[in-house]
């Protein structure tokens, strides 16, 4: 770990208390009226809780550091006479940071705790950057303040987040972290923004949430056994008792980065528009027109999507039909071969694919919470860390989550189908044929439809079984064959979503109609048949109208489950039994990574 050139140790450690600013706005005033400042702002229900407030000695400080560098950087925080004002605080240039990562060095850190005790100040917050657009703290930022709160002996802790900037005129969301009985209760006191001179609030959106603390204790019980996992593997002197702060890491080469609400994205920079008046528009503006198309409960539904290259363009138009829980699985980096192929762009060569889709989709749903799981969905995945990204999301039943098979890779299909099954969850997995020649899209609902994925797909899995090695990739397929299927993969995740939730809404019934029908084939060339795919459906359910007909025709093949009454063995998956549901009895104890045909 290199220590920053900028700061020469803590040179404020014991400093004696200094003269505290008001934050610009007197006590007394109402909403969208003149402050004493000549300003009219819009508050958006959120009104300031000034209540703790910052030394200026403290808010220069953050200037220096955490305010001017690039996300993911901070420190501690403390008081040294009363806990409602916060004079001291020490950057760490130890930290060990990543792109979406802060872990403070804890030996460092100690140091500053031991020597503020022996002082008789009260160690109680820490400050910290959020990538552009993240201003919610993460479930692990709570699960850390717990640990803090436990450690230190107090009722509270402050957890302030940034969004820095280059001049170090950041914007400070003050976040208060309060132990009720058997919850935590975190809330957004105010938004402080640094000014080229001075300081003062900002609009902001009223925000409060309550954690279980006994869930929390849970998640860092898991953390904990992961990380010294990690620990001993890699022969490491720090195991799971490092405090560590926005960092969702779960095990070896996971990388977890919770964008939660409340994000300010520059989505227009050196222009006339200023930052407050983004921040005045509120967010449901932005989905006006659709806004009567998708309750809100359904909105509120958890996007998991496994392979995000080539879905990149179905999340994103997701984020703008007002969607805004996502889990995105995909080691992947940006390479130059997916400049063709996959809508990225050549600014973003070398990040990860599921960092830049995160970017993309707050940049448009700025209240999108998006969970970015830097691994492939392989058998150095558990079951149990699975579902534990979904548990990120707490309060959910299975039909509220929709799992996405978008990968090139058969086994994570498979795998991503199982682990739908397994738990009950809508699943959806599409499938791009050599050259772009064709498109394949199967879909699921337990309960609903009766032919499971091996049904749907039973000589492809009978080949796998059989050592099969697929060589075909994305070489000479259009990018808008690819578009084409993400926008078919589109109507068929809205309706599996609103299934059942509005009587109103066409969307909500269209899955008992196609509930038979669950494997669908899309032409894009009008010589599929004569292709080395040799596909002639197309031809002959079109041949009486074969002049009304050229390509781009989808079709809704039936399907039934594989059993003797149909002519096939039973299905060796499901038993072909048509009852999907019976699969989360038969593998609640079973792990998917083990469970053979």
């Amino acid at each position: 770990m290199v220590k920053n050139p900028i700061l020469d140790g803590f040179n404020y450690l014991l400093d004696g208390l200094e003269e505290f600013v008001d934050l610009i706005i007197g006590d007394d005033y109402d909403n969208n009226e003149p402050n004493d400042l000549g300003i009219n702002m819009t508050f958006n229900n959120g009104i300031p809780d000034k209540s703790v407030l910052f030394s200026t000695k403290v808010l220069d400080e953050f200037r220096k550091d955490v305010g001017r560098f690039r996300a993911e950087t901070g420190g501690i925080l403390a008081s040294t006479g009363s806990e409602k004002f916060i004079d001291k605080c020490c950057f760490d240039t130890h930290s060990n940071n990543t792109s979406n990562e802060f872990y403070y060095d804890v030996e460092a850190m100690s140091v500053v705790f031991r020597n503020w005790k022996a002082a008789g100040y009260i160690t109680n917050g820490i400050y910290h950057s959020h990538p552009k657009g993240c201003t919610e703290p993460s479930y692990h930022d709570i699960s850390s303040s717990l640990l803090h709160i436990d450690f230190f002996g107090l009722d509270y802790f402050y957890l302030p987040i940034f969004q820095p900037d280059p001049r170090g005129l950041y914007k400070m969301y003050f976040y208060i972290v309060r132990k009720i009985e058997n919850n935590l209760e975190v809330t957004l006191s105010y938004v402080l923004e640094a000014m080229k001179e001075g300081y003062r609030y900002v609009p902001f959106r009223s925000w409060k949430q309550t954690y279980s603390i006994d869930q929390l204790r849970r998640y860092r019980e898991l953390i904990d056994k992961a990380d010294a996992k990690h620990s001993e593997k890699n022969n490491a002197e720090k195991t799971a008792e490092t405090l560590s702060v926005n960092s969702d890491s779960l095990e070896e080469n996971i990388a977890v980065t919770t964008c939660e609400g409340n994000a300010d994205p520059e989505v227009v920079e050196n222009t006339d528009i200023k930052g407050d008046m983004k921040d005045m528009i509120p967010t449901n503006e932005y989905f006006t027109k659709v806004s009567a198309l998708y309750p809100e409960k359904v909105l509120d539904k958890v996007i998991v999507c496994i392979g995000t290259g080539g879905a990149r363009s179905f999340l994103e138009n997701c984020a703008r039909s007002g969607f805004r829980n996502y889990i995105l699985m995909d080691a992947d980096i940006v390479s130059p071969s997916n400049i063709a192929t996959q809508g990225v762009f050549i600014s973003e060569m070398g990040k990860k694919k599921v960092d830049v889709i995160r970017d993309r989709i707050m940049d448009i749903n700025p209240e999108a919470r998006v969970i970015c799981v830097d691994r492939f969905l392989d058998d150095y995945m558990s079951d149990e860390e699975f579902v534990r990204y979904m548990s990120l999301f707490p309060g959910k039943k299975p039909t509220d989550y929709l799992i996405l098979g978008c990968t090139d890779n058969f086994e994570a299909q498979k795998r991503s189908s199982l682990l739908a099954l397994k738990y009950g969850n809508p699943y959806l997995a599409a499938m791009m044929y050599e050259g772009g020649a064709a498109a394949e899209i199967i879909f699921v609902y337990p309960g609903v439809t009766e032919s499971c994925p091996r049904c749907l797909l039973r000589d492809r899995f009978e080949k796998y079984e059989n050592g099969f090695v697929n060589d075909v990739d994305s070489s000479a397929c259009p990018i808008f064959a690819t578009e084409r299927m993400n926008s078919l993969k589109g109507y068929i995740a809205l309706m599996l979503m609103m299934y059942g939730e509005d009587p109103k809404n066409p969307l909500s019934r269209e899955l008992l109609d196609v509930k038979d029908r669950n494997f669908v084939e899309i032409r894009l060339t009008p010589y599929l048949k004569d292709s080395k795919l040799g596909i002639g459906l197309f031809d002959r359910v079109f041949s009486d109208v074969s002049r009304y007909t050229f390509f781009d025709e989808t079709l809704w093949i039936p399907q039934h489950p594989d059993r003797p009454e149909y002519g096939e063995e039973p299905c060796k998956l499901c038993g072909g039994t048509g009852d999907l549901t019976m699969l989360q009895d038969k593998w609640k104890t079973e792990d998917t990574r083990f469970i053979r045909f």
